[in-house]
């Protein structure tokens, strides 16, 4: 994997994290990321902890799944959870009532998936975003069919592309869902390291 030297988080890039097995090897959705006393990163997939995991650095996961970077606040000892909902991270918490409902961390479902989308309509995905050696930056809609694009031109060969069913480049990439459902044909969705959002611009 790429690295990003975007450092939004409070570790260097370099230091060694943990990531589930099945999110590296892209079965599986990031939709947990934990931070034990000592402050290591841990990033899973749904389902029971502890999972398998495999270490690499943490410039290499912040670099294919950009929605991490949104967790500078995320102290040592906790953890969050992503909401397919709400379309964020949200905290685990303790719970003073008795009443409350921790998040949890779950795969896409018909619940949660968004009714402006098709999850078998194919996307373009090029290659090298797909495995995370380049960030994936663009989004572009032309000729009726969209293309999920890293840094560069806008135009690929289709050596360069695959082609991926909507729901599975949402659950490659969580953060897209949203930008998914605006996108206008004759667009493009650029994401932005800063401010953690897509801005939209017309295509060339």
């Amino acid at each position: 994997m790429a690295q990003n030297t975007e450092n939004r988080l409070d570790a260097s890039m370099q230091q060694e994290v943990s990531v589930d097995e099945d999110v590296l090897a892209l079965r599986a959705p990031l939709v947990l990321v934990r931070r034990n006393d000592q402050g290591e990163w841990i990033f899973e997939g749904p389902g029971e902890s502890p999972r398998p995991t495999v270490r690499t650095v943490l410039g290499a996961v912040v670099n294919a799944w950009p929605h991490v970077s949104a967790l500078a606040e995320l102290e040592p000892g906790s953890a969050a959870v992503w909401s397919w909902d709400s379309h964020g991270w949200t905290s685990e918490f303790e719970c003073t009532c008795g009443e409350c409902e921790q998040p949890v961390a779950t795969d896409l479902d018909r619940r949660t998936w968004p009714g402006e989308l098709d999850p078998e309509d194919l996307v373009s995905v090029e290659e090298t975003a797909l495995s995370g050696q380049e960030v994936l930056t663009n989004i572009l809609y032309t000729s009726g069919r969209i293309a999920m694009l890293g840094p560069g031109e806008q135009h690929r060969t289709s050596d360069q592309l695959a082609s991926v069913a909507m729901a599975n480049v949402i659950r490659r990439w969580p953060h897209t869902m949203r930008a998914l459902c605006s996108v206008r044909s004759g667009y493009l969705l650029r994401w932005n390291a800063e401010s953690l959002n897509w801005h939209e611009y017309e295509a060339v």
